[in-house]
């Protein structure tokens, strides 16, 4: 009996790792294949070729005028007024227009649902409807007009939060998209809806992720039982992936257990065409898995993983302090995930390895013999010149405070940040200089 086949009892019925549950001869097919190539057929070759494109990070962003996005915000709510009337999960959109406009009509909630579909007004709409069903389905009529923060959830959900189970890493990928990781391990029962909501809707929160979108990972390199896990809630991501407002580039599926390939196979036929034509399978070691997410720019060094498959939590749990920390505070921008751009404050060489310290620090080596060469009032020209010509590349300064949250530094910090490189610099080639004479 092929296990695509089964029900998802008859399945979660078999204890042991994968291998040992699949019987062997559904494993002498695998359908997987077909089933991306079917879906690719399905789609068109301008879409073809968008999928291809955001699954490597080459993809081109698109350009959003003042015009394009006024008349896109128009065309969304004209196409909203003629389906929420007879569409079939449309009651939830109704009611939470009824209980405020202002919530639902929101220029920046609506922004992020044409983010997501590519300005395509007729997908957005749809998506749109489905969000506000799937939100009442998951925390009830009374939260469908307020954004989802960490008091909504209750004692279980926090339990699979802090288990670190499904972490949102502290940086981004080469294509500047967040990498949200589902660590689908030993101890994992269930993947919580209410969880994987309140995380999806915190990451988009930052424009740059809604345009550039997020990276999934789900890793299976370890043992995990399938009998001590609720396979029934594997349809969580792959339901809410057509209803929130998120742009998913790639799903990776990392796992060492051959049996897992024919395992998904019942699963992936869940997604939609886009959705499946966008997975990647990695099969392999730990090590092995590595090598193959880093050819599509996977920031490796941040795997919350050591080397023998223990979850890490230590960043995951100040992560969460920090949300708690920028939840409590109002009017002061969240910044989830610094973008490559940003210039980050700080010590250590994390911080001297972000792409934005990295480009500071060539534009210092670049001005360094004029910056040697002028007086105390040019070096200061030249130091806010460079502050302003990192800013108009959208990069911001950013710091921590007490509790761990990026915040934008001011003015007199940049400079003092960039002044600082500068003698740090100087003070380095003295030393190499001397080391060289001896």
């Amino acid at each position: 009996m092929m296990i695509q086949r089964c029900g998802i009892e008859e399945i979660s019925n078999c204890g042991g790792t994968i291998s040992e549950r699949v019987p062997s001869n559904s494993r002498k097919e695998d359908n997987y294949d077909a089933l991306i190539a079917g879906a690719l057929n399905q789609l068109s070759i301008n879409e073809r070729e968008n999928v291809y494109n955001e699954m490597h990070g080459v993809d081109d962003l698109i350009e959003e005028s003042p015009e394009m996005v006024q008349r896109s915000i128009v065309e969304l709510h004209a196409e909203l007024e003629r389906v929420k009337g007879t569409h079939r999960v449309g009651l939830a959109y109704n009611m939470a227009e009824a209980m405020s406009g202002d919530y639902v009509h929101d220029h920046v909630l609506r922004m992020k649902f044409l983010r997501s579909e590519r300005f395509d007004v007729k997908k957005s709409a749809e998506r749109l409807v489905r969000f506000f069903n799937a939100k009442m389905q998951l925390f009830g009529q009374e939260k469908l007009c307020k954004d989802i923060t960490l008091q909504d959830l209750d004692k279980d959900d926090i339990e699979f939060l802090k288990s670190g189970h499904m972490q949102i890493l502290p940086t981004r990928d080469s294509a500047g998209r967040v990498v949200v990781m589902v660590l689908l391990l030993q101890g994992l029962k269930e993947i919580r809806a209410r969880v994987f909501f309140y995380l999806m809707m915190m990451v988009i929160e930052d424009e740059e992720t809604q345009k550039r979108g997020l990276t999934s990972i789900g890793y299976s390199v370890g043992r995990f039982d399938i009998k001590t896990f609720d396979l029934r809630s594997l349809k969580v991501p792959i339901l809410l992936y057509d209803s929130l407002p998120t742009k998913t580039c790639v799903i990776h599926l990392c796992f060492n257990d051959p049996g897992f390939r024919y395992f998904i196979n019942f699963f992936v036929q869940l997604f939609s065409d886009d959705a499946r034509a966008r997975h990647k399978f990695h099969c392999g070691t730990h090590i092995e898995c590595l090598y193959l997410l880093m050819a599509f720019g996977f920031p490796v060094g941040f795997v919350p993983l050591t080397a023998e498959g223990e979850i890490k939590t230590k960043v995951h749990w100040d992560f969460l302090k920090m949300r708690q920390r920028q939840e409590s505070m109002v009017g002061v921008p969240r910044i989830v995930v610094p973008t490559l751009t940003d210039v980050l404050f700080g010590r250590g060489k994390p911080f001297q390895e972000h792409p934005g310290n990295v480009v500071l620090h060539g534009m210092i080596d670049e001005k360094l013999d004029h910056y040697k060469s002028v007086s105390v009032k040019q070096k200061s020209a030249c130091i806010m010149e460079m502050v302003d010509a990192l800013r108009r590349t959208g990069a911001r300064f950013l710091r921590q405070d007490d509790f761990g949250c990026w915040v934008p530094a001011d003015a007199k910090m940049a400079r003092e940040k960039v002044s600082h490189a500068f003698r740090t610099r100087i003070k380095k080639e003295k030393n190499d200089k001397r080391r060289f004479q001896k």
